[in-house]
Formats: C-alpha cells, sequence, structure tokens
C-alpha cells in the first residue's frame, strides 16, 4: 500500500456542475477526434477569471485554494483549451477533485444579480420561487 506524500489534497469548491460537458469542432464526427480533457475545476477558473472578471485573488479564495494552485490550474485549462482550438481537438469536460459551494452569503447576496461567484443557482434565488 502506497502513502501519500505531502499535505492532503483539498477539493476545490465550484459553483455548479456544467450544462454542456461537450465541445466539438463541427462537422467532424466525435468518434475521429482527439480529445482534451477539462476538470471542472479547470473550467471554474476559466469561469471565474476570465468569463466573471475575478481577480486571481478572489478567484482563488472563491475555490478555497491558494493564488499558486489556482494559477497552476488556470494556466493548465487555457493550455488544454487552446490545443483543442488549434488543433481542433473535442473538450470533454469532466472529473476532477471538486465540492459545490455552498452559499453562505445571504445577507449580502442581490438575489444573484451580483453574486461574488456569479451563481446562476443561486440559494436566495431558489426559496422565493419556492
Amino acid at each position: 500500500m502506497k502513502f501519500r506524500k505531502g499535505r492532503p489534497k483539498i477539493p476545490r469548491l465550484i459553483s455548479e456542475e456544467p450544462q454542456f460537458k461537450l465541445f466539438k469542432p463541427a462537422g467532424t464526427p466525435g468518434i475521429e477526434l482527439e480529445s482534451e480533457v477539462l476538470s471542472f475545476e479547470e473550467l471554474e477558473s476559466l469561469r471565474l477569471v476570465d468569463y466573471l472578471n475575478q481577480p486571481h485573488e478572489e478567484a482563488a479564495d472563491a475555490m478555497g485554494i491558494s493564488r499558486r494552485v489556482f494559477w497552476n490550474i488556470l494556466k493548465s485549462a487555457r493550455k488544454k483549451v487552446a490545443d483543442a482550438l488549434i488543433n481542433g481537438k473535442m473538450i470533454d469536460i469532466g472529473g476532477g477533485y471538486y465540492k459545490i459551494r455552498e452559499c453562505n452569503y445571504e445577507d449580502e447576496c442581490q438575489r444573484g444579480r451580483n453574486c461574488r461567484y456569479g451563481v446562476s443557482n443561486c440559494l436566495t434565488l431558489k426559496k422565493d420561487s419556492e
């Protein structure tokens, strides 16, 4: 039995699993394509920094990891996406070591409009619709 050296790995926090988990170039059957696997935490890093324009420090805090670990995840995600776009590969999104983030900011919540995490499935919104 092997024992892992070093610190235990902490699950990365993500807002939600993505609705779409596969992207491929149009006009080519998926069976003929190579694929890149993008983990949920890699997608979350892209979402926070490149889509929501959060600074790296805030994004790392949102995912519950250090800035250094966040940067490594983001760098890996960007490399995989660039490789897939340039070389016509399929992007398969899934896996990783993650946990769905629970919203603890009900007092600060702007009912999803200005959510600090950009969470579309805001708990406050769900309570209002019930």
